[in-house]
């Protein structure tokens, strides 16, 4: 039989920890099984293959004999930037060097909302950090894509329909259930009581636009440059940033196309343009 290791990868925040221990959960996997016992654990620190990813070449003197199936998960980037701990893997050079030693490999992309992930990244690394893995993505060949929120949604059903070349655990409905107990996308989600769509549906009354968008505002015309609103000398809203200027989602207020995931041209300064792991 072959042997084969699927590699897990996505942005910071996407789920690594809790996808690694869905499928280190069976018993023919070697994985990254201390994780089972904890809820969390440093990658650099447990996780099997940390020094690998560190140094790729090392792979050579690593015990394939152990298993039929491998598991080895790594986010792009890994670490703060601020910290100065942050590492960015080279996924594909991982993979062909074990290619290379007559391992076949799978790669599985995890991802999450793309709104949460903003968010997470932001409060713990400073800044969206989507982009670095996002400059890698092109590169994978064939990877299987992995949803948190199917995962949680449905469960060892989502787990029965994945072909990632290695077996799962689905049937270990309680460890899963116990893995999957707090769902950590909750405290990013916010009640609103009423969203405009809401009277289409209660009518059946079709809409040509997204009523949820508030369009720009523009200033009225006047017979002088500037008043009290806010307009400039030109004609416009003076402040850049004055929501007037933008599309808006009607019960949040927030921005429709701000800053998010992949979705904004970026241009990486010099010290970003890296291609192999630091």
């Amino acid at each position: 039989m072959d042997k084969t290791l699927v590699i897990l990868t996505g942005p910071q925040g996407s789920g690594n920890h809790l996808w690694s221990k869905i499928f280190s959960l069976h018993e023919d996997v070697f994985g990254w099984k201390s994780l089972l016992d904890n809820y969390w654990e440093a990658h650099r620190i447990s996780e099997p293959f940390a020094k690998y990813w560190k140094n790729p070449e090392l792979l050579d003197e690593f015990d394939w004999s152990q298993s039929e199936y491998f598991f080895t998960s790594v986010s792009v980037p890994l670490g703060i930037k601020e910290l100065g701990t942050i590492r960015r893997p080279n996924i594909m050079q991982f993979a062909k060097k074990v290619e290379s030693l007559g391992i076949k490999v799978r790669i599985c992309v995890v991802g999450r909302d793309q709104n949460i992930l903003r968010h997470q990244q932001t409060r713990l690394r400073g800044e969206s950090t989507v982009r670095y893995f996002l400059d890698q993505l092109s590169g994978f060949y064939k990877p299987v894509f992995l949803s948190y929120e199917l995962l949680y949604l449905y469960k060892e059903e989502y787990l029965k329909s994945l072909d990632i070349g290695m077996p799962i655990a689905w049937y270990e409905r309680d460890k899963i259930t116990k893995i999957l107990e707090l769902d950590a996308n909750n405290k990013y989600i916010s009640y609103i009581k009423d969203s405009p769509l809401d009277d289409c549906n209660r009518t059946g009354v079709p809409s040509p636009w997204n009523p949820n968008i508030e369009e720009p505002m523009k200033p009225k015309d006047r017979d002088h440059a500037y008043d009290e609103e806010g307009t400039g000398c030109c004609g416009g809203w003076s402040d850049p940033n004055d929501k007037r200027n933008f599309k808006t989602e009607i019960s949040t207020g927030n921005i429709v196309g701000d800053v998010g995931v992949g979705n904004t041209a970026y241009v990486k300064t010099e010290e970003e343009k890296w291609v192999t792991y630091e």
